[in-house]
């Protein structure tokens, strides 16, 4: 029986459980046709900037052959080969911040390893790899095992990319939920001037220095200012 979820962000989910659901998947045009490396999606909270992630994410990973058939009977399904070519075709990184916030920054950093490690859990298979070298695999292992200093939490992202990248043989699509939420709560616990500094590196590092992602797409409720947190600086 359909029913409305409430509070459901997940796009999955969602479909699974015959939610309803309003037909937005027609924006994952818009996302293959956008020639920009980065895209920045800002709306208030509680705009459904999740549950699009979550979708675009679902609708790209080549790693899960099922995800087709939640978008059965969706606008999508209707465009032409150009966009529906895409499904199931990129090694996706999905990844959320909401919850990298703390009352001071080292407490921050370790919410950062935190998701960093939940986040490579969902990619545990790569360690059985043959197309990775043995130091690769120990790189991620000391991710996987909460044992990253600051620089290797900084190169996070980028070293799953590159693996994604090898293992499949495919640029990597990258979703990053909540990008805004560390810097804000550092402003308003006292401690922006050493947060934004990491930020800038973890970003510039991630996007602006990284070959092996097709595109970036960035959700979150504040705008970038001129000066981005997405240039490492000198």
């Amino acid at each position: 029986m359909t029913g409305i979820g409430i509070g459901e962000s997940d796009f999955k989910m969602l479909r699974l459980k015959d939610n309803y659901y309003i037909d937005k998947t027609e924006y994952i045009k818009h996302i293959i046709d956008n020639q920009s490396k980065v895209i920045l999606i800002t709306r208030p909270r509680r705009f459904g900037k999740t549950l699009n992630m979550s979708m675009l994410k679902y609708y790209f990973d080549c790693t899960d052959k099922y995800n087709k058939e939640l978008f059965e009977g969706l606008k999508i399904m209707e465009a032409e080969e150009k966009y529906t070519s895409k499904m199931g075709y990129y090694p996706c990184i999905y990844m959320t911040l909401k919850d990298v916030a703390s009352t001071d920054f080292e407490k921050m950093l370790l919410c950062l390893k935190t998701e960093l490690v939940e986040l490579y859990i969902n990619h545990v298979n790569l360690l059985k790899s043959e197309k990775l070298l043995d130091i690769e695999k120990e790189m991620f292992s000391t991710i996987l095992n909460l044992k990253a200093n600051e620089i290797e939490m900084r190169d996070g992202l980028k070293l799953l990319s590159r693996l994604l990248y090898k293992e499949y043989g495919k640029p990597v699509m990258l979703f990053l939920d909540e990008y805004d939420v560390p810097l804000q709560t550092a402003y308003v616990e006292g401690y922006y001037d050493e947060a934004v500094k990491f930020f800038k590196a973890f970003y510039g590092t991630t996007f602006k220095d990284n070959p092996y992602l097709e595109k970036t797409v960035i959700s979150g409720v504040s705008r970038v200012a001129k000066e981005s947190i997405f240039s490492r600086g000198k």
